[in-house]
């Protein structure tokens, strides 16, 4: 039978082969913890590295564009109507304001549905950016209403701009299959401060413009 001594020295040993096991999985563990953060570390840095400076900015232009128009959504036209409503304030200045629909787009999605719709609206779009400056602002406004913003411009200017949209609209046809269609649009104008003292404000009284147009028979601009 082995001695006091003997047995304290055998259950030494296990106790320090069993310490260091114990540290040696700890370590394992930790290594591997470590490792499967570096891992996820690296990935995240290589999706990081994929967006380029143009895809950020193709990304940042998605959030302003109306897709059907390729001009500024609701959303983005608002503020910036706001942007310009403000400096206007700051220099004393005008600034103009035209909201437009084409008469019986409801009427025509039913007749011939969506895509006829949106040929409307891109064809009226195009229309607009061609009778407007370059400083000029278009958007779209909730479905069927285009907006100008008219930045310095008295509401008079603005006017005769709507009339040459309106103009043009009724010559233009929509689309190869539909050459025969003729089109028309109303037209509510107003600007800033004679109507209005801020966006919100200024784009209630051009609906209320743009709904008296329509109520006089369509196809004109009114201006109050």
């Amino acid at each position: 039978m082995p001695d006091q001594d003997e047995r304290d020295s055998r259950e030494g040993w296990s106790y320090a082969r069993e310490t260091k096991f114990t540290q040696l999985m700890k370590k394992t563990k930790e290594d591997r913890q470590k490792f499967k953060e570096e891992v996820q570390q690296r990935s995240l840095d290589r999706s990081r590295q994929f967006i380029s400076e143009e895809k950020l900015a193709h990304y940042e232009k998605a959030t302003l564009i109306d897709k059907t128009t390729g001009i500024y959504n609701h959303k983005a036209f608002m503020r910036k109507l706001e942007y310009e409503i403000k400096r206007a304030k700051r220099y004393k200045r005008p600034v103009s304001l035209l909201l437009m629909e084409i008469d019986g787009l409801e009427t025509y999605g039913r007749q011939y549905g969506s895509m006829i719709v949106e040929d409307m609206l891109k064809s009226a779009t195009n229309i607009c950016q061609k009778a407007i400056r370059d400083v000029d602002v278009p958007g779209r406004c909730k479905e069927s209403r285009l907006a100008i913003i008219f930045p310095e411009t008295y509401s008079s200017r603005a006017v005769v701009v709507g009339e040459r949209i309106r103009e043009r609209l009724k010559t233009q046809p929509i689309n190869d299959e539909l050459k025969h269609l003729r089109v028309t649009a109303s037209v509510g104008v107003v600007s800033f401060p004679t109507h209005a003292r801020d966006e919100n404000d200024l784009m209630f009284k051009a609906l209320e413009f743009l709904e008296v147009a329509q109520k006089e028979g369509g196809d004109r601009v009114y201006n109050g």
